[in-house]
């Protein structure tokens, strides 16, 4: 599994990388490769709104907002 948190190092794209480790954690998903992107011009490529972004195995699930997922 391959995980793409999007957003440069604002509160909510922090807290998004936090709840993407702790959910794994929880799941007891261990293959999982999390990676960081936080040049814009990568952002631009994976995602069209606003950050944070999530990618999960190259499909964007989330973008933009004021509320995280739960």
């Amino acid at each position: 599994m391959h995980v793409q948190v999007l957003g440069p190092s604002c509160a909510n794209c922090l807290k998004l990388e936090m709840l993407v480790m702790q959910t794994l954690t929880e799941l007891d998903i261990r293959d999982a490769r999390v990676e960081k992107i936080t040049t814009p011009r990568e952002m631009e490529r994976l995602m069209a709104g606003d950050p944070p972004g999530l990618v999960i195995n190259g499909q964007l699930v989330r973008s933009g907002g004021k509320t995280l997922p739960t």
